[in-house]
């Protein structure tokens, strides 16, 4: 899991950076708000994010998060006892808060519990997401109604993800038979008018993939 930590107090960040990295966490630590959101379209997975920093407030930076990336968790940590920050912050879009000082463990629970919901999910850009354990695609928190048919090649594409799967295959496990090209193609082109974006790439001739 890559995260991204912005405090601007220098042993504070090298001491959460250095806790993070011994618990196989990647972690990149910036000690000034503009620096952090330069590199903010840099894949991160989570964000610990101070809210008094320099040069831009960490409740500005969020601000611009939630404009890229709805989707991306966010932890603030601040020393503030001022509630209407707090609630700025929660209202702003943070995921969760932490009053400094906090036990170094208590955030790297907060970070496992995202990461355990992380694990949850599979992501097509910022805003189309398949839950496995529900086994639907959602698209901005709306579930993307599917057919048992439609559902069940996206479970097999994803299950299969970056590789390709012959279409006798997929043939053989939706409709028991390998005799249904036609039908195979008329499914995937009604699963793609559902999908905001194009994530079913054809491999003329040997079959589907899921991008």
């Amino acid at each position: 899991m890559r995260l991204m930590l912005v405090e601007d107090e220098y042993l504070l960040n090298k001491t959460i950076t250095t806790y993070l990295r011994s618990k196989d966490f990647e972690v990149d630590g910036f000690l000034d708000g503009m620096e952090a959101l330069d590199a903010i379209n840099s894949g991160y997975d989570l964000v610990i994010l101070d809210i008094d920093i320099p040069r831009i407030s960490g409740i500005e930076i969020l601000e611009q998060i939630r404009l890229l990336h709805p989707e991306l968790p966010v932890i603030m940590i601040s020393a503030t006892i001022d509630m209407e920050v707090i609630t700025k912050a929660y209202t702003k879009g943070c995921n969760d808060y932490l009053k400094k000082p906090f036990d170094i463990k208590e955030l790297e629970l907060k970070i496992r519990a995202f990461t355990r919901a992380v694990a949850a999910k599979i992501a097509f850009g910022d805003d189309l997401f398949y839950m496995i354990h529900e086994k639907q695609l959602r698209y901005k928190d709306e579930v993307i109604v599917l057919t048992p048919k439609e559902n069940m090649l996206v479970s097999l594409l994803i299950e299969n993800r970056g590789r390709i799967i012959p279409n006798e295959y997929l043939e053989l496990a939706i409709w028991n038979t390998d005799e249904k090209q036609a039908h195979l193609r008329q499914l995937v082109n009604r699963l793609r008018k559902k999908l905001p974006v194009d994530i079913i790439k054809n491999q003329i001739g040997k079959g589907y993939e899921i991008i």
